[in-house]
Parts: structure tokens; C-alpha cells; sequence
């Protein structure tokens, strides 16, 4: 027991630690030491020590982690760190130099507290020093985590939205609780101030951090939209406003407010600046983002037919995520943009349906000449696919607007025929086009021309080479009617069919 007897600072101790009682019976000052040693260490019990550290450190660490499980991770995270750091500021260090001043590191540095002085020579020394160690521990514990709770209450404070309840939640749960704490302080003394105050605190945080921390209600836009229904746009930009002043960074309300400046305020550029500044934000999203030039790209071509600013719109969801698959979807639609203005005026203009040739139309007078304005109009034109046809011989679609022109504008009927004969030749020609061919042919024939028995030849051909087709039942109503015309004025004329030179029928080429 050397070791501890010197080490300790016991050995000053060994020479008094048996003196007799003076004539009065005081019990001389070792005496007295060893005493208060006993009474004090009989007061304190290390299981009641063990159980209120797991309290105390229950007690931060349970509003602690209740706190950044609510937090974005980034603040999370540095919670987390300043924790760490200051458990080993105001909990690590100061039990660290608590155990050092009461270790005795020399007879002229005695430890600091009696127990350890009083403590008998060796084996009952260093259970002192243990006892109180466990009993500093337990203090400074304690008055750390009322200080950390204690700064817990002053940040919800500053979260807290609604100050009036806050407050009256504080002042309200310490009504019960200060009593209490109050009791723990008067029946223990100053060591039990810590303890009193997370008696005091504990609750109140666990209580303030859900209030702090509740998920808030997005903005409300309907009263936005029932003006905007009523045609009240200024009414309805303001109402937008409002809910934005509650939720800067709410993208719906944004956005919303951008298609008033584009559809209804006419301001085009006020709503590219405004979806340009809400994709910039570090709250918007991968989807938003597209959501939002996507919907740009759509005003700029809807409204102001520009396929270009349309294309940088898209261009800027290709720059931001470029290997995603948000990324190819609008350079896909990039590639599928009109190349000029004329072109996006040309698709939205509507198109219109041919239906099949020979129908009533037929039964119509040929139209009246064309102006020489006209003709002169459909001549150039005329020329135009000329030259195509030089170049590109093959061109069906040139082709076949030729022959319309000349059949239809020019009345060249026969050199419309033969243009349609070439178009009938090509071997890349489907059956659908060659039965509408042929079935120009025949109208032309029978309107232009009036040559019912060369007509009627056309329609029976294309009977007999594409009966599914539409023009074939056309062709076939078509023949049907003439048949009965023709018995018609026979029976006009009294006449009889049966006697009439019968129709001669061409044979397939």
C-alpha cells in the first residue's frame, strides 16, 4: 500500500490517525475526517449514481435525437457534431480535471476533497477516490445536461412560428414542474440542482420540439383559381402573391403565376424570367425543373410560335441533367421541334381529309375557269415541281400535285392522265395510292373530259385490281348508278335496253 499511501498524499495522515481523545472527548481532527469519511460515504450509493448518469445522459441524448430526426440531413449532421464537441467541452474536461485535482499527485497537491483525506492508508483511499469520482461524474452530468437542455428550449424558442403558444406551453408545464424541482433541490441541496433542472426541462423540450417541428400546410391557391375562372387575372395575381409571402419557395405557386404573365397578362418574358429564377433555386428539384421549361418551351411555341426559344428552354434541361433519362426525353422533343416559324404555323393549321373520289362530286358542274391570276399562279407552280421532278424524278408526292394542277387549274386533263400513268408504273407504289390514282383518273375523265364510256373502263379496271379498297366500293356505287341512269333514259325514250348495242368491256393489261 505504499504506492497509494504516497501517491495519495496519506502519509501525514498515518502519524495522527491514532490520537486519543482530548480530556473533554473531542475526537482529535484526523478522527473527525475519518468520520465525516463514513457518514459521507454511507449517504451515497453507486447504484443510485449508475442510475441517475443513464438518466441524465437519457435526458439529452432522448431530445437530441428526437430534434435531428426532424431536421434536413445536412443540419442533422452538424447537430450531431456540436453535440460531440460539446460533451467533450463541458462534460469530458471538466470530469477529466475533476479526477486529476482529487488524485493527489503529490504530498504538497493533497486532493480536494475530505473523503479521500480522511480515507485510511490503501485499499479504502482508492475506493474514496472512486466514490468520489462517481459522485463528480454524477454532478457535473447533471448541470451539463440541464445547460444543453437549457440551450434546447432557447432554439425552439427561436424556431417556435407561433411565440404566444410557446410561452404559455412553458409557463404552463412549469407550473407543475418547478414545485417539484423545487422539492429535489430543498431535500438534496446544491448537488441536486442539476437533476432538479432536467426534472424541470426534460418534459418541456420533448414537448416544444413536435410543436417547432410540425409539418406546415402548403400554400392555398383556390381562391387564385376562382378568379381566374371569373377572367379576374389582376385579382388572381394578387391572391398568388399573398400565398407566396407565406411559402417563398413554393414551386406550384410559381409556376401558376408564370402562366398568368404568359396566357393571360401577354408578358412572355416576365414568365421566362420568372420559371428561369424558381429552377435556380436550391429547393427546386430534378422534376420540377422539367416540369417547368417544359412548360416554358410549350408558351413559346403556343404563343409566340418560336421554335428556338423553345429549344433553349429545353436545351437548359439537357445542360442540368444530361446523362439522365429527363435528359434524353427533351433532347428527344429537341429533335422533333419545327425548324422555322412558317412550319409551326403550317402544323397547327388543320389538315384536311380526302375523301374518296368518285362520290358526289361528280354530279357537280365542272368549276368555273380560273382568273389568269389563278392561272397564272398555278403555271409557276407548275414550273416549281417541274424542276423538283428534274432532279428528282421519283418524287410521288411532286408527281401526283402536278397532274392535280394540270387536270384541276390548268385544264390539261390529258397531260394530267399521263402523269398519273407514271405515277401507276412505279413499282414502289402502294395498292391504297394506285386505287386513288386511278380513280382521278376516271373522275377526271368523267368531269373535265365527259367521256363516260373511258371512265366507266377506269372504274371497272380498278375494280378488278383492288376490290378491298375504299375507291373500289366508290368505283362500284359509282357504276351501279350509272346502270340504272342509263335504264332510266332508256325508259324515257322508249327504247328498249335489251336491244341496244351491248357494252364492250376492255381487258386488263
Amino acid at each position: 500500500m505504499a504506492f497509494f499511501k504516497s501517491r495519495f498524499g496519506i502519509r501525514s495522515l498515518d502519524k495522527r490517525s491514532h490520537q486519543a481523545p482530548d480530556p473533554q472527548g473531542r475526537l482529535p481532527p484526523s478522527q473527525k475526517q475519518q468520520v465525516l469519511f463514513r457518514r459521507k460515504s454511507s449517504i451515497i450509493n453507486p447504484k443510485m449514481v449508475l442510475l441517475g448518469i443513464i438518466v441524465i445522459v437519457a435526458g439529452v441524448w432522448m431530445p437530441a435525437s428526437n430534434l435531428w430526426g426532424r431536421l434536413p440531413n445536412a443540419q442533422a449532421a452538424e447537430l450531431r457534431r456540436w453535440l460531440r464537441l460539446w460533451a467533450v467541452k463541458g462534460l469530458a474536461a471538466p470530469v477529466a480535471l475533476w479526477l486529476i485535482f482529487n488524485s493527489g499527485l503529490a504530498e504538497t497537491f493533497p486532493p480536494l476533497m475530505l473523503q479521500i483525506q480522511a480515507a485510511p492508508p490503501g485499499l479504502a483511499t482508492v475506493q474514496a477516490w472512486l466514490q468520489v469520482a462517481g459522485i463528480g461524474f454524477f454532478i457535473i452530468s447533471s448541470y451539463w445536461a440541464t445547460v444543453t437542455l437549457g440551450w434546447l428550449l432557447a432554439a425552439l424558442g427561436q424556431q417556435a412560428e407561433d411565440r404566444q403558444q410557446f410561452k404559455d406551453i412553458v409557463l404552463g408545464m412549469s407550473v407543475f414542474l418547478l414545485p417539484l424541482a423545487a422539492l429535489i433541490l430543498w431535500g438534496y441541496g446544491a448537488a441536486s440542482a442539476g437533476v432538479a433542472g432536467v426534472v424541470w426541462l426534460w418534459p418541456v423540450v420533448q414537448r416544444l420540439i413536435p410543436l417547432s417541428f410540425r409539418e406546415k400546410t402548403g400554400p392555398a391557391y383556390h381562391r387564385a383559381v376562382v378568379k381566374m375562372h371569373g377572367d379576374k387575372y389582376k385579382e388572381a395575381e394578387a391572391a398568388v402573391l399573398e400565398e407566396l409571402e407565406k411559402s417563398e419557395d413554393d414551386f406550384t405557386g410559381w409556376l401558376m403565376l408564370a402562366g398568368l404573365y404568359a396566357n393571360h397578362f401577354g408578358d412572355l418574358a416576365g414568365a421566362d424570367r420568372i420559371i428561369r429564377d424558381t429552377c435556380a433555386q436550391e429547393t427546386a428539384n430534378a422534376s420540377e425543373v422539367c416540369v417547368a421549361f417544359n412548360q416554358l418551351a410549350d408558351w413559346h411555341l403556343q404563343l409566340a410560335n418560336d421554335p428556338m426559344a423553345a429549344r433553349n428552354a429545353l436545351e437548359e434541361i439537357c445542360r442540368r441533367f444530361p446523362d439522365t433519362h429527363m435528359g434524353r426525353m427533351a433532347r428527344r422533343r429537341i429533335q422533333q421541334l419545327p425548324a422555322s416559324r412558317e412550319e409551326v404555323i403550317a402544323r397547327r393549321t388543320p389538315k384536311s381529309i380526302r375523301l374518296p373520289t368518285l362520290g358526289q362530286s361528280l354530279d357537280h358542274a365542272a368549276s368555273v375557269p380560273a382568273s389568269p391570276a389563278e392561272r397564272k399562279e398555278a403555271a409557276a407552280r407548275a414550273n416549281d415541281c417541274v424542276q423538283k421532278l428534274l432532279t428528282n424524278p421519283d418524287n410521288m408526292v411532286v408527281r401526283e400535285e402536278l397532274a392535280r394542277i394540270l387536270a384541276e387549274r390548268l385544264e390539261q386533263v390529258g397531260a394530267a392522265i399521263e402523269q398519273m400513268e407514271l405515277l401507276l408504273n412505279m413499282p414502289e407504289a402502294s395498292a391504297e395510292q394506285a386505287a386513288e390514282w386511278m380513280a382521278l383518273v376516271a373522275a377526271w375523265q368523267i368531269k373535265y373530259q365527259g367521256d363516260l364510256q373511258k371512265g366507266r373502263e377506269t372504274m371497272e379496271r380498278l375494280v378488278r385490281r383492288y376490290p378491298q379498297s375504299a375507291q373500289a366500293f366508290s368505283a362500284q356505287r359509282r357504276l351501279s348508278l350509272m346502270d340504272l341512269e342509263a335504264k332510266i333514259r332508256a325508259a324515257r325514250s322508249g327504247a328498249n335496253p335489251a336491244r341496244e348495242k351491248p357494252i364492250s368491256l376492255s381487258l386488263p393489261p
